[in-house]
């Protein structure tokens, strides 16, 4: 029990180090990202922290798997160059105890992304979908700053108030440039508030300005005065659906038979399985000897995983397109991989002994001496 707790101590430090670099990486990444979307307008300021929360707990589904496999082969590489693995293995520790350890956190761990892959990510990009539909149909004029032109709709409009009044509502001094029937239109208004209108449709009401149309100089060049006036900004907002299928709750793929739905069932269900098969792949994957150093493995298992995440996309588009069946899917991807396993077992220590037999004795010579 001494070197189970002296491992999975290894492997949990790391796992944390990992997972806490990757996911910094991730969020800062993202929130910059954000910070241009609020700077052109497109994303307002008090819900870019709840955006970048959904993001990641939606981005966990990817970043789980990919930490627990690099976690196993950076601890287990630095037990290889300090000759940890090697003394282990002459003392009678076979690596088939240590696999086995490995194998049971891994399936305690997938157990974790389970729970993301099939519950929380597609809620939290439920939930982000719907705050961008609100904030796409919205009209902009609730993350108005005073003092800064803004452009509204597609951009054919630019909105411009001096000042807001405390409550944030009331403007002061507005300025609006549109076209309108290929003509330049400005209105001017020395006092503005938004209202919602009978059918649910959102309005500015402007108080005291003017309104221009055409070109200065033609003929039909008009100046309109007004007491009040009323400007549609926003439409009725339509009731959102979800339409995307990874947004799709879990219970409702499963009574699916759509192509595309099993697709995405398939890649949920392959987030969990994909941590418990990396992990056995890093236990022997990074064995080297103390003169190959602690990363001397790791482009590897780098260049090993884009493959392997490169190849499950293909399967999922193969099964969205109907190229192959559904019951081949995309475990043909995780077979390979296992098959690849298989392999390094019985290359380093004997094949499925490692998991289920016991270490030939010859083992611990062979790692002793490497």
């Amino acid at each position: 029990m001494i070197i189970e707790r002296y491992l999975f101590k290894e492997l949990a430090g790391t796992l944390f180090a990992v997972t806490s670099v990757l996911f910094l990486i991730f969020v800062s990444s993202w929130f910059a990202r954000l910070l241009g979307q609020v700077a052109a307008g497109s994303v307002q300021v008090d819900v870019i922290f709840l955006l970048l929360s959904l993001k990641s707990v939606d981005a966990l589904m990817i970043l789980l798997p990919l930490s627990f496999y690099l976690a196993v082969l950076l601890a287990f590489g630095r037990l290889y160059k300090d000759s940890e693995m090697t003394a282990m293995l002459a003392c009678g520790v076979s690596l088939a105890r240590i696999t086995k350890l490995v194998f049971w956190v891994g399936l305690g761990f997938a157990v974790i992304v389970a729970a993301v892959s099939f519950y929380y990510g597609p809620w939290a990009k439920t939930e982000r979908y719907k705050l961008q539909e609100k904030m796409s149909s919205a009209s902009g004029l609730e993350a108005i700053s005073a003092g800064q032109f803004r452009e509204l709709g597609d951009g054919d409009v630019v909105f411009y108030a001096e000042r807001l009044a405390d409550d944030g509502k009331r403007m002061e001094n507005i300025f609006i440039q549109g076209i309108r029937q290929g003509n330049l239109n400005l209105v001017v208004a020395a006092h503005g508030s938004q209202i919602s209108g009978p059918q649910g449709g959102r309005y500015l009401l402007l108080e005291n300005g003017h309104r221009y149309e055409g070109v200065p100089g033609e003929a039909d060049f008009r100046i309109i005065k007004f007491a009040q006036h009323k400007v549609l900004v926003q439409q009725p907002e339509a009731v959102f659906q979800v339409d995307i299928t990874s947004a799709i709750p879990t219970e409702v793929l499963w009574q699916s038979g759509k192509p595309h739905e099993l697709a995405e069932l398939q890649w949920r269900a392959s987030m969990p399985l994909s941590a418990v098969l990396l992990a056995l792949l890093a236990v022997f994957l990074s064995r080297t000897n103390p003169r190959q150093g602690r990363y001397a493995k790791f482009f590897l298992g780098i260049l090993v995983y884009v493959v392997y995440s490169n190849l499950l996309g293909v399967a999922k588009s193969w099964v969205e397109r109907g190229k192959i069946e559904p019951w081949l899917g995309v475990w043909w991807v995780h077979l390979l991989l296992l098959v690849v396993i298989v392999v390094l077992m019985i290359q380093h220590a004997g094949g499925l002994k490692v998991l289920f037999g016991r270490m030939p004795e010859r083992q611990g010579k062979l790692d002793e001496t490497a």
